[in-house]
């Protein structure tokens, strides 16, 4: 290889700082080093990198092509370089999340997408599902941060979220021509939707009787569409039928009590004090330091 890095990193300095003098003093180096840095690096190449237009040094085609295909390499370098100092300091070099499918995906990914900002080296592996046992993903998924309804007590937890969950069923469903409250048995007639976990072992989260008739379904997006479809009624996070209530395409159910459930998300952790700075990170952008809030 007849080039260098650092050749390449004051070409690439001097190109996006416009000039030989703030590259030098942002790389920290003399101005005469980085001025024989670039000449030493078109004299390598062979071409011209920039070309004299009166006093400024404009880049030439040649050097606008090779720069555009330079940058992704130094980017990749200097993640390496971030990586390896975090890793040399005790840092995490991935980082795996458990995330119940409940849980509002634009506050997940809002919150992926800020640490992925402000920790670029560090991989993300993500894992959503439904009834998540911290338990089960800690010991069988090996992740490092879990938010789920279900508790453990050996891990450290803290709660984030309370997600409301209302009762509604599609506005022409039969349950809606009742004059009265709905009494048990009127709503045992007809179908309920009830989300499942996918995996052995899951907990049901909301209760079973024997004389009612269910339709188990494993997601949320598949129980939204059964109560659209008119088969059924259920319980369905607010938040995410929110659209559906306002142009009244589903109407909650009249019910005496139980017609709005609160069903909390908490955030755990697998060890009570987490000593990488990355996880604890994390563990703020998903509601760690934050009160409880209420969608």
């Amino acid at each position: 290889m007849k080039t260098t890095l650092d050749a390449w990193e004051a070409f690439q300095a001097v190109v996006q700082l416009g000039g030989f003098a703030p590259a030098a003093e942002q790389l920290n180096r003399s101005q005469s080093t980085i001025s024989y840095a670039v000449a030493r690096l078109q004299e390598q190449l062979g071409v011209r990198l920039f070309e004299q237009n009166g006093r400024k040094a404009q880049l030439t085609e040649a050097g606008r092509v090779l720069l555009a295909d330079a940058e992704p390499h130094l980017a990749g370098f200097n993640h390496l370089e971030q990586r390896a100092l975090s890793l040399a300091s005790g840092g995490q070099s991935e980082i795996r999340v458990s995330v119940d499918s409940i849980f509002p995906n634009e506050r997940l990914f809002c919150a992926l997408a800020e640490f992925a900002r402000s920790f670029p080296y560090v991989h993300l592996k993500i894992r959503q599902a439904t009834f998540l046992s911290a338990d089960s993903e800690f010991s069988a998924h090996n992740a490092h941060i879990c938010v789920a309804g279900l508790m453990s007590r050996e891990y450290f937890v803290k709660p984030i979220l309370d997600i409301r969950m209302t009762a509604v069923a599609r506005g022409d469903h039969p349950l809606h021509s009742m004059k009265q409250p709905l009494s048990r048995a009127e709503m045992m007639r007809h179908v309920l939707v009830v989300v499942e976990g996918a995996g052995p072992g899951n907990t049901k989260r909301q209760p079973r009787s024997a004389a009612q008739r269910f339709l188990p379904v494993s997601t949320i997006e598949a129980a939204i569409d059964a109560v659209r479809s008119g088969l059924c009624f259920g319980w369905l996070p607010e938040y995410r039928i929110q659209a559906c209530l306002d142009s009244a395409e589903f109407l909650p159910l009249r019910m005496p009590v139980g017609g709005t459930r609160e069903v909390r998300l908490n955030l755990i952790c697998k060890d009570a004090a987490p000593g990488k700075r990355e996880v604890s990170a994390l563990a703020d952008l998903f509601g760690g330091n934050h009160g409880i809030q209420v969608i």
